[in-house]
C-alpha cells in the first residue's frame, strides 16, 4: 500500500518549532487596513464566483485602471500559513 501524499502546505506542524516559525513569520506580515480585501474575494463581493484568473484579473485590472478600485500590495501570511508572500488587495475606489 502507497503512503498517502500531503503536501507541505496542508500538512499540521505542531509544537515549539512551529510556533517559532510562526512568530518570526509574524513579524514579517503586514497589517492589511479596513476596507482592503483580496481579489477572491473582491470578485465573490460582486456576485462572480470563482478564483481571480484570466477575465477576471482583466476585470479587476480595467476596474482599477477606471478608477472603480484601488489596488495595492500587502505581505501577509499566504494560504498555507508557512510563508509570507506578497498578495494583492482592493478596496473601493472614488470613481463611484
Amino acid at each position: 500500500m502507497k503512503a498517502k501524499k500531503t503536501s507541505w502546505s496542508k500538512m499540521e506542524f505542531k509544537g515549539e518549532w512551529a510556533e517559532t516559525l510562526h512568530r518570526f513569520l509574524s513579524k514579517q506580515q503586514e497589517q492589511v487596513p479596513p476596507g482592503w480585501i483580496t481579489g477572491d474575494v473582491a470578485l465573490r463581493k460582486m456576485g462572480l464566483n470563482g478564483v481571480a484568473s484570466g477575465q477576471r484579473n482583466k476585470l479587476l485590472q480595467r476596474m482599477t485602471h477606471d478608477g472603480y478600485i484601488e489596488k495595492k500590495v500587502f505581505r501577509v501570511f499566504d494560504g498555507s500559513g508557512r510563508r509570507v508572500t506578497p498578495i494583492i488587495h482592493y478596496k473601493l475606489g472614488k470613481a463611484l
